[in-house]
């Protein structure tokens, strides 16, 4: 499996008729910047643009899960309407992790486990492809600065920093 990420990581950008596909980077290795622990669960719905629930492969529910690195534009909160972008951000995410779908839950060690909200913090990878990097990458999310630096920061400041760049998503439309 690692051979295969590693291969996956190699790559460097496939094009397709959804938009930009980016393969896992390879994680960073300091003492501050690592992933953890990896484990595989379905996902049961969609929340909004950074929030999925999820359960075991046997069907023990787990909640919500808080896509680690990023903040999506927020959805309809009554009497406050949705932010600009927040459908589409919600939208993109049901398409790279769909209800259903098997997706791997990974920890960084510099991170908690769960935020104020009792969310769990994790990276969500979905057939190899780093769900929070493509959110950044579309424009459909921002970064969000976490107190110690993520394992997987220097590959979503590139991604935010293409995105702002060429003004995708909200950067060019909010």
């Amino acid at each position: 499996m690692k051979a295969l990420i590693g291969v996956a990581a190699a790559a460097i950008l496939a094009l397709t008729a959804g938009g930009i596909k980016t393969a896992l980077p390879e994680a960073q290795t300091g003492p501050e910047q690592a992933e953890g622990t990896t484990s595989q669960v379905r996902v049961t719905a969609v929340v909004d643009g950074d929030t999925i629930r999820v359960e075991t492969l046997g069907g023990r529910q787990l909640g919500r899960v808080r896509l680690l690195g990023i903040d999506a534009p927020e959805v309809d909160h009554p009497p406050e309407p949705p932010e600009c972008y927040a459908e589409t951000a919600t939208g993109l995410l049901e398409r790279l992790a769909p209800v259903g779908s098997t997706v791997e839950l990974v920890t960084d060690t510099a991170q908690p486990n769960r935020d104020r909200y009792n969310r769990l913090l994790r990276y969500v990878d979905h057939d190899h492809v780093d769900v929070a990097r493509e959110l950044l990458a579309s424009g459909t999310a921002r970064r969000y600065e976490a107190d110690q630096a993520l394992a997987r920061e220097a590959s979503y400041s590139a991604a935010t920093d293409d995105a702002q760049d060429a003004e995708r998503g909200l950067w060019g439309n909010c």
